[in-house]
């Protein structure tokens, strides 16, 4: 009685503050709150300006669209669009958009001031606008417009409420495992430190929106792709249903298998913003523990691995990667660069049997970024020169195969498909012609600046990752014993100044391009800043463990340790004394609005890149609508779509009539008729699925879809059943150690 009595006074404090935390989250809940668009601040096709309001008078001598809204991401719901007005005419209109086709057309009542016009999406809308129609024979002046849902815009509380209590029971867990293990202090702060050096590298996204980035838009665009793919019923997801207003565009070119995660978020109703602020979260803190743990298990040394946990994963070219470029693929593969090294360290000198480290590595890679996994097969390939004679006499080549085949397995589910598409897609791949290796090149003396204020834009390692490599150069020049491991930290040195050294001028870019093998390599890799990442995780680890190892520094290690962390979190925490929490009048956050307002997209910016689209498939020649060859001929009776699904219903008076439908023709998409027979699709105007007609003036159904063929399901199950394998024998290892008796052993019994 008295142990439990001593129990519920300890959990006092962790009740307490777990109400505590609800109530605020709570109390900063916005999804319910109305968005107000001013109408200065929409697209201004004509009017004049009259404070935030727009005008027009029958004397401008125009007719047609005078304003259009911003673009915004809603989820399926009934919304209510509110327009404040003046207008003395009966023509003026207001047109809803969802997702570029027309939803609803209202007219501007003149009697009224306000008024609200109510809506339904029926599914996710990528693009939902309105504009305001103007007739030409009014005068008329718009004052703005408010966006109000009927329930609530997403439910990011319910989602932050769940992680919150989840993450404050994984903290009492931690302390109970902690006393009853004994674990000691050291290991405590270690956990704790790792834990900060996670939340620290993800403070510029710890607010309540999503700040625009280079290529983010893209990629946002991908988990919305596969959230609606999987709500079709796709498995593996293939084709994003909802894509270029409705089209579709192609999933499969790109490793998308840590996107499932934001996706299955998104349906779950959490805002993108949460949904993949969660990811880069995730991704920052597997990032910290991973180095940590490959930098300690290559070098032996904790505070070398914890050094260079927070040079790798706070490294200035890890940050431009994530909040400068949205470069999501690369920044994903990041964080699996320390599994390589340290696979490869097992692999050729240390435990053999840990081959499961270059597994992860390569599957991380072949999941998140391409063309890492070129990067990776290229140092595998060289490490292999390096170490040959270890693999062949030891026979640890074995454990290299072993390691290559389990990849391979794991990752069937993304092979298959990619490498059929990339074969035999037609796709417009030429598109990925970006410009040269060469063309990209540094000065040296840029990649060893220090940045402390701006944007995080930054092609540099920085100050602290420059004295790590001159560190790692003397010691291992001058102290460094001639042993295994210091043989292989000489090794990761020399390739980390070999990969500098291809990033500057100083190499004959344009000549190794000459050579066809190289040129392949270099082409696949586009752009030579790319190597900066395997470069700051090499300069990071060596030259931590230097650190720790010198004679000559020893004594000076711990001031090493803090005046380089220091710089490092220092270039780190760049910011814009611009950047408010609240918009200008208004009671809600501006991260509100950021939630609302769409994908985030620059000027320049490709929303769906064209490399993977059929061939010349270009946004021009994009439509919403069914174009039928002659419309004397034909009654277009219906026509749905459901996901990748298009049902049509017709009837034709003469032959070699055909609709052409606004679908991509991607490989994979077939059609039957009402009895079930093949309908043989063709390429119509800008790749989209022409379907011919027959002309006997019966009404006929044509039910066209993208069937998953069956090697690809196939693929994904076997890579999900490996997995599956994998882990029970890594949980029978663990939990059921077993000695196995070897020869050795039975002869000394003898």
């Amino acid at each position: 009685m008295i142990q439990i009595q001593k129990n519920i006074k300890k959990s006092i404090p962790y009740i307490l503050f777990l109400l505590a935390g609800i109530f605020f989250l709570l109390m900063a809940d916005e999804s319910r709150a109305p968005i107000t668009i001013n109408a200065c601040d929409m697209t201004r096709y004509s009017g004049y300006e009259d404070n935030t309001s727009i005008g027009l008078t029958p004397d401008s001598q125009f007719s047609g669209k005078m304003l259009e809204s911003s673009s915004y991401l809603l989820d399926p719901g009934v919304y209510t669009l509110g327009i404040a007005y003046r207008t003395d005419g009966e023509d003026d209109e207001l047109a809803v958009y969802d997702n570029g086709s027309e939803l609803g057309v209202y007219k501007l009542d003149p009697q009224e001031t306000y008024k609200e016009y109510t809506f339904e999406l029926k599914r996710s809308c990528l693009d939902f606008k309105f504009a305001i129609n103007y007739s030409g024979s009014s005068s008329i002046l718009i004052q703005s417009a408010a966006l109000i849902p009927a329930e609530r815009f997403y439910r990011d509380t319910s989602f932050l409420i769940v992680l919150f209590v989840l993450i404050t029971l994984a903290f009492v867990l931690w302390r109970y495992l902690s006393a009853k293990y004994r674990r000691g202090t050291r290991d405590n702060y270690i956990v704790l430190t790792l834990v900060g050096i996670g939340l620290f590298s993800s403070l510029p996204y710890l607010n309540t929106g999503l700040s625009w980035a280079i290529d983010l838009c893209y990629h946002l665009i991908r988990i919305e792709g596969i959230k609606d793919g999987l709500l079709a019923g796709q498995f593996p997801v293939v084709i994003y249903p909802e894509a270029m207003h409705g089209n579709g565009y192609l999933n499969c070119m790109y490793p998308n298998l840590f996107l499932y995660i934001p996706a299955w978020l998104r349906m779950r109703g959490v805002s993108m913003a949460d949904s993949f602020k969660f990811l880069i979260f995730a991704f920052n803190f597997a990032t910290a523990a991973l180095t940590y743990h490959c930098a300690k298990t290559i070098g032996g040394s904790r505070k070398a691995a914890l050094l260079a946990s927070l040079l790798y994963t706070c490294c200035p070219y890890r940050f431009t990667n994530i909040y400068a470029r949205g470069a999501v693929g690369e920044f994903l593969a990041m964080t699996f660069f320390p599994l390589i090294f340290a696979g490869l360290y097992h692999i050729c000198i240390g435990d053999r049997k840990k081959w499961g480290y270059l597994v992860l590595g390569m599957t991380g890679l072949l999941q998140t970024h391409i063309l890492s996994v070129t990067l990776a097969g290229v140092f595998c390939a060289a490490f292999a020169v390096l170490y040959l004679k270890e693999l062949l006499i030891e026979r640890r080549f074995l454990y290299l195969i072993e390691a290559a085949v389990v990849s391979l397995l794991l990752n069937l589910g993304f092979l298959v498909p990619f490498l059929d598409f990339y074969q035999n897609g037609d796709l417009w791949m030429d598109a990925l012609e970006l410009g040269s290796f060469a063309e990209y090149s540094l000065n040296l003396s840029g990649l060893f600046g220090l940045q402390t204020t701006g944007d995080y834009y930054a092609l540099t390692l920085g100050i602290p990752l420059a004295v790590c490599s001159v560190i790692a150069f003397a010691y291992l020049l001058l102290e460094a014993k001639d042993d295994e491991q210091n043989r292989y930290l000489r090794y990761l040195f020399f390739l980390g100044v070999f990969l500098t050294f291809m990033m500057t001028s100083l190499f004959s870019g344009w000549k190794m391009m000459t050579i066809p093998a190289l040129s392949l390599i270099l082409k696949k890799i586009q752009f030579s800043w790319r190597l900066l990442g395997p470069i700051s995780f090499l300069f990071a680890v060596v030259g931590s463990i230097c650190i720790f190892r010198s004679g000559m520094l020893r004594r000076y290690s711990r001031i090493l340790f803090v005046i380089l962390a220091g710089i490092c979190m220092l270039s780190a925490t760049r910011f814009k004394s611009e950047d408010f929490a609240y918009a200008s009048g208004q009671t809600y956050t501006t991260g509100h609005v950021s939630k609302l307002i769409g994908i985030p997209k620059g000027a320049n910016t490709v929303v769906y890149p064209f490399e993977w689209r059929p061939r010349h498939t270009v946004d021009s020649g994009i439509r919403t609508e069914p174009e039928l060859s002659d419309e004397t001929q034909i009654n277009l009776r219906s026509l749905e779509r459901i996901g990748t699904q298009t049902t049509l219903q017709y009837t034709c008076l003469s032959a070699e009539q055909s609709i052409e439908v606004p679908v991509t023709f991607y490989k994979g998409y077939a059609a039957v008729d009402e009895n079930g027979d093949d309908i043989a699709l063709e390429k119509g105007y800008n790749n989209r699925i022409r379907v011919p007609l027959r002309g006997d003036g019966k009404l006929h159904t044509v039910t066209i879809d993208y069937v998953i063929p069956a090697s690809y399901t196939a693929a994904a199950w076997l890579s999900i059943l490996t997995a599956v394998v994998c882990l029970i024998y890594l949980a029978a290892v663990y939990l059921f150690p077993i000695k196995l008796t070897t020869r050795k052993d039975l002869e000394n019994v003898g």
